[in-house]
């Protein structure tokens, strides 16, 4: 269902007009309260929210969704500067909201109407609508164990995409659970107990492994793109990671170059000593070092002059609002200077459009990531995918024009 909350009579009778059926079977409030006492929310809802209502702000109304349901898809809009707009979106997102996107007035109806259209789309084909409903929150310690020692635990891998050449340069490994009972698990639902069960070691050793392996596959087919890794926090601040590290690829005959680990700014935190001294030495022994999630921790610069990253990752926040919010476009373009002063690459995760591409070019983004180009595919999958993408000169290469 959508809702629409904006005291505009104008504007949510213009929204019925649009041709889409989405938009005709919206349910609108121009009362904040009355729609806090009668919207029956569900987690595929999507609600567009304008900021500036005179019963309550859109604030208070985030807070009074969040004593009742947090699992809510939310778009935001107002005539307010942009500032108050991210403000807002990064209240909701750590209050647990779904931010789509933000919207400042005046903006075109048909921006909304593709932003709604895939955002539809993608709830849709979410893992709780092709899955079971249950909750997560219940996997005991056993559970998690059982499922390491069953092998339950998969990898799948999204391609990362040179946005100059448009060829694919690399690849992500991401976790996913193949539960025998729920399906297809996102991290989302297992890693933050994974954590505090002290497993993420275990299963961060599971993914360097599988990760190495289909590296060495590639390699055979002689395919040259490098792999990222996330590390988390335990893992980072592990004094024997290199050794361990440069062992395995050794016995797999693959130099380390191909390989870029992951690491959050929070992680950094945590224990900074351990975590200098085991990144330092990974890049002394050849493996690239990508900065995650750039730009949501407190000290990202202190960070860049501390340790020895090649890489810098544009947290998706930033690039998914980039054709909406001229903050956003600001902090990219920045991002992307910055890191190419300091003799780092730059990849934009989340890319959902062509547009968003061809800005990134534009601003000398290197390498893209996201649903654009391809989702997160198993193994099999992805050597189709390079198959289907693999000229005769064996030059991995993407169908898409940007012009």
């Amino acid at each position: 269902m959508l809702y629409v909350v904006d005291d505009e009579l104008e504007f949510t009778s213009l929204l019925k007009e649009l041709p889409s059926p989405i938009f005709q079977s919206l349910i609108a409030f121009n009362d904040s309260t009355l729609f806090l006492d009668t919207a029956s929310l569900e987690s595929d809802d999507i609600v567009i929210l304008d900021l500036q209502m005179p019963q309550m702000d859109g604030v208070e109304i985030i807070r009074n969704l969040s004593t009742r349901s947090r699992d809510i898809n939310l778009i935001l809009i107002s005539g307010m500067e942009g500032a108050v707009l991210n403000s807002t979106s990064m209240l909701a997102s750590a209050l647990g909201f779904n931010v789509i996107a933000t919207f400042s007035k005046p903006f075109k109806l048909e921006q909304l109407l593709k932003v709604v259209a895939q955002a539809s789309a993608k709830i849709k084909q979410s893992p709780q609508h092709t899955h079971y409903q249950d909750d997560a929150e219940g996997f005991s310690k056993h559970d998690l164990c059982s499922a390491l020692k069953n092998n339950e635990f998969v990898l799948f891998y999204q391609p990362q995409i040179d946005l100059q050449s448009l060829h694919i340069c690399g690849m992500e490994a991401l976790i996913r659970w193949q539960h025998p009972q729920l399906g297809m698990l996102a991290p989302d639902r297992f890693l933050e107990q994974m954590k505090s069960y002290d497993l993420l070691d275990e299963l961060t050793d599971f993914v360097i492994e599988e990760t190495i392996k289909t590296e060495t596959k590639l390699n055979k087919e002689g395919i040259d793109i490098c792999a990222s890794i996330n590390i988390s926090a335990s893992s980072v601040i592990n004094l024997s990671l290199p050794e361990k590290l440069e062992n395995l690829i050794s016995d797999a005959a693959i130099t380390p170059s191909r390989f870029c680990l992951e690491v959050t700014e929070s992680e950094l935190m945590t224990e900074l000593v351990p975590a200098l001294d085991t990144l330092t030495r990974m890049r002394l022994k050849g493996f690239n070092l990508s900065i995650d999630d750039f730009g949501t921790g407190f000290s990202s610069l202190q960070q860049l002059h501390r340790i020895p990253f090649t890489e810098l990752k544009i947290d998706r926040s930033f690039v998914s609002n980039l054709m909406l919010d001229s903050e956003s476009q600001v902090i990219v373009e920045a991002c992307i200077f910055l890191a190419h002063k300091l003799g780092m690459s730059v990849v934009a995760e989340g890319i959902e459009d062509e547009q968003t591409v061809k800005k990134l070019v534009t601003l000398g983004c290197d390498v893209g990531q996201g649903y654009y180009f391809a989702k997160p595919m198993p193994e099999h999958a992805l050597f189709e995918w390079i198959k289907e993408h693999l000229p005769v000169d064996n030059t991995v290469n993407i169908l898409r024009t940007v012009k």
